[in-house]
Parts: C-alpha cells; sequence; structure tokens
C-alpha cells in the first residue's frame, strides 16, 4: 500500500494548531492549565508553530499520579502545550488511518465507543451460542517502541512527522526489554535494548494502542475468518458456534500477539456459552438479548454516588455537580435492562443517626 506523504506541513500550520487547541480546551476552559493557555493564547499558538517549524520543538515531561478506578493505574498528564501537539498530530494523520481500521474496531474513534461497541456485541450474542472473551494483559505499558514506529512508517512517508511522532512516543516509558541478537557469531554482550510502554492519558497513545493492534484484527477477521467479533481497545470478544474452533483460534491469536511483545491476560481468558453471559464494557449479555450492568460496575458508581452525596451535604461538591454526574450514569445503564436497579441505587433512604446513650431519637 502506498505511503501518504506531505504530512508534516499540515499538522504544524497556524490553523492546524489553533483547531487543535480548540479541541483540548474543551471541557477544560476553567480549569488549570488549560486556562493559562487559553488567557495567552495566540502567543503559545505562535510560539509552537516556530518550534514545529524550525525543529526546536521538545516535549516539556509529564505529571504522574495514581487512580483507583476502575483498577490501580498511573496516569500521565502532559503539560498543556504537549496536548496541543498531541491533537494537531491526531487530527491530521487519523482519517488516514480510519480507512484501514476494520469496523469491529470502536474505541477512540468517531462515531463509535462504548455503547456502539455494546449494541454489536448484543446483537452477536443473540446469535451464537460460545463467545470467547479476551484481554491483553498490561497493553499500555507493554507497547513495543519499535515495533509501534514500524508500524506507522507503513503508512506514512513523511520523515518529519515520524521524527515529529517518535519525540512523542520516547517521551515516555515504562520499562527497557533487553533481547540478545542471536545472530551467528554474537557476543555475550551483543544485545538490543527495547524501551515500551505508552503513557495513559496521552490522545496521541489511544490512538497509537489502536493503530498497534489493527493487524491482529485483520488476521482475525481475514485468516482466521471469524465473522463474530467485537474490539474495545484491549479487550474483544470472538463470537461461534463451535468451541473448539474459538478454542484454537485462541491459541492462534496468542502465538501472533507474541510477535507483536504482548500476552493474553490469564485471568480474563474465558471461553463461555452465551446463554449464561458474555461480559463487555461494562455490561453482561444474554442470548437471550437480557442485558445487565457488570455487578463491579454497579458497586464503583454506588461507593462515588455515596462520597459524592457526603461531599455535597458538607458543600464540598456542587449539587449541580453531583446532578451531572447521576444523570450522566443513568444514561449510561439505561442501555440495560435498569430500570429497578437504578431506583435501588439513586432512591435508596439514607440510613438514620441511632441515637447517643441518654440521648433523644
Amino acid at each position: 500500500m502506498k505511503r501518504v506523504k506531505h504530512l508534516y506541513d499540515r499538522v504544524a500550520s497556524f490553523e492546524n494548531l489553533r483547531g487543535a487547541a480548540r479541541d483540548a480546551l474543551r471541557g477544560k476552559r476553567k480549569r488549570m492549565p488549560g486556562a493559562a493557555f487559553l488567557g495567552d493564547l495566540e502567543r503559545e499558538l505562535v510560539a509552537l508553530h516556530r518550534e514545529l517549524n524550525d525543529g526546536s520543538y521538545a516535549t516539556s515531561g509529564y505529571r504522574y499520579f495514581t487512580i483507583h478506578e476502575p483498577k490501580e493505574r498511573v496516569v500521565a498528564a502532559a503539560a498543556f502545550r504537549d496536548r496541543v501537539v498531541h491533537h494537531a498530530v491526531v487530527r491530521v494523520i487519523q482519517p488516514i488511518f480510519e480507512r484501514r481500521f476494520i469496523e469491529d474496531s470502536f474505541a477512540s474513534r468517531p462515531g463509535k465507543g462504548t455503547h456502539a461497541a455494546l449494541v454489536r456485541a448484543e446483537r452477536f450474542a443473540r446469535r451464537y451460542r460460545h463467545a470467547l472473551k479476551c484481554d491483553i494483559r498490561k497493553y499500555f505499558p507493554s507497547i513495543d517502541h519499535g515495533v509501534l514506529r514500524e508500524q506507522l512508517a507503513r503508512v506514512i512517508g513523511d520523515k518529519r512527522l515520524l521524527g515529529l511522532m517518535d519525540t512523542i512516543i520516547a517521551s515516555h516509558r515504562d520499562g527497557v526489554e533487553s533481547e540478545w541478537s542471536g545472530a551467528p557469531g554474537a557476543g555475550l554482550f551483543d544485545v538490543t535494548h527495547r524501551p515500551r510502554g505508552l503513557p495513559i492519558g496521552n490522545l496521541t497513545s489511544q490512538f497509537c494502542a489502536n493503530i498497534y493492534l489493527s493487524g491482529m484484527y485483520h488476521f482475525i477477521k481475514h485468516e482466521l475468518r471469524v465473522k463474530g467479533y467485537v474490539r474495545y481497545l484491549d479487550d474483544f470478544v470472538l463470537f461461534g458456534d463451535d468451541r473448539a474452533a474459538l478454542r484454537a483460534h485462541g491459541n492462534r491469536i496468542k502465538q501472533h500477539l507474541r510477535g507483536l511483545r504482548l500476552t493474553i491476560h490469564p485471568d480474563k481468558y474465558r471461553l463461555v456459552e452465551t446463554a449464561g453471559g458474555v461480559e463487555f464494557v461494562g455490561f453482561v449479555l444474554f442470548q437471550s438479548g437480557r442485558v445487565r450492568v457488570r455487578r463491579e460496575s454497579v458497586r464503583r458508581f454506588d461507593r462515588r454516588y455515596r462520597r459524592m452525596r457526603w461531599e455535597v451535604n458538607r458543600r464540598l461538591r456542587e449539587p449541580a455537580d453531583l446532578t451531572k454526574r447521576v444523570v450522566a450514569w443513568g444514561a449510561h445503564v439505561q442501555h440495560a435492562q435498569s430500570y429497578g436497579l437504578r431506583r435501588s441505587v439513586l432512591c435508596r433512604p439514607r440510613a438514620r443517626r441511632r441515637p447517643q446513650k441518654g440521648g433523644v431519637a
């Protein structure tokens, strides 16, 4: 396939940077550091435009913090000016790669998302008797920089843009894998060091994570010829009526992933009957057509909801913010049969405080 050239000037153009800043500021205009960038917008954009064009642009490092839901993860927050550059890159190259992505990949793509993935998986769950559930172990920290660069270079023929993306990729790593060359006559110290890992939080990381596995999903659809298949980032499900065939597909996928230096999470690799339910994107899908919200998802929201109510009662949070979050959760779980669930979580009466000894109830 022919590589696409002459892209860097489009990325570094002032108009593209202005649009990228608008995208990066969406929902962040009133919070630092977005507000600071907005307050000096023209000067910041002129500086970025100059640095990108004269080759002096360099990333500014990350601020790291840990989140604990849905599971413990280290998130890397890039400087706001770097986020603008990330948006500028993705605005130009996303349409190019979109033509190469398969229809059944739903994460971080225009017009896709969690609920579209749920609808697609629900359709397959009704049609097929079995499902093979797979999840890649520590996906973002395991992405190999060298493999990713090769994948980008197969599509992008602009050396300056590849150099910019190389700068972004190399700005973070979760580790280095040492690999002995194994070539004839190689000595003990003929070792290649392979950096790996993309920062969770970058727009470019989400986009590159889609690119990194796009070849595997073409392998599943075109070589294994699996018709019932849905993917959301590193979480994917294969559907079929033949358990033995699905098991064989799973073994071949594991072999394919070794070439990408990835492994399937052993605790999240399950071959199940769709009549008994298939977990996917926070829901459980049944062959009967019933959709249930995953229990752990309900428990997480219940804990957050109780904490937010406590904060509102003590004037640590605005009631409007609580309302906004509750409405968003209600719209999310409405994709399942969840009327009773919503009543039980949101309409639970507050626990009455027990009177102290000698007090009045």
